[in-house]
């Protein structure tokens, strides 16, 4: 019985100092700032089950088809939402009322939220306490739209 609770203990070290190592690596990697605003913290993240989706990859990566995105790589010539309210990337599509693309997806976001929390809430509350209801509106999302 010792023995097994002496093994135990050391997993547990072992798993505190290597998530503490991981943290620091994340803290100071200049890359993946988008993903970072929405999972800043490793041990959180690590407790929330996600089911990762192409759309919901796309969301929290900065990696996907908007039309910023795009045009960074010279795919397309402009970065503007159709919309006509500014450069379309994924803090327009989450928090620009006044876009239309992605108006009712949006709007029922908002809603759900809006029982619990004031909008706008940040990426770390979308990434964290309201992940279920994020996954969902990128879920939703038609793609061709953007």
């Amino acid at each position: 019985m010792y023995v097994c609770v002496c093994i135990f203990e050391i997993v547990q070290q072992l798993r505190g100092e290597s998530l503490k190592e991981w943290q620091t690596q994340w803290d100071r990697t200049t890359k993946a700032s988008t993903t970072k605003e929405f999972f800043p913290n490793v041990k959180d993240r690590l407790k929330t089950k996600i089911t990762i989706t192409p759309h919901f990859t796309a969301f929290v990566t900065f990696h996907g088809e908007t039309k910023s995105y795009l045009h960074r790589f010279q795919i397309i010539e402009s970065p503007d939402c159709p919309c006509g309210g500014g450069s379309q990337t994924i803090d327009h599509l989450i928090y620009e009322y006044d876009c239309s693309i992605l108006q009712d997806e949006r709007d029922r976001l908002i809603g759900k939220i809006s029982r619990h929390d004031n909008w706008p809430i940040n990426k770390r509350l979308l990434g964290n306490k309201y992940i279920k209801q994020f996954i969902h509106f990128t879920y939703t999302i038609d793609f061709t739209k953007l």
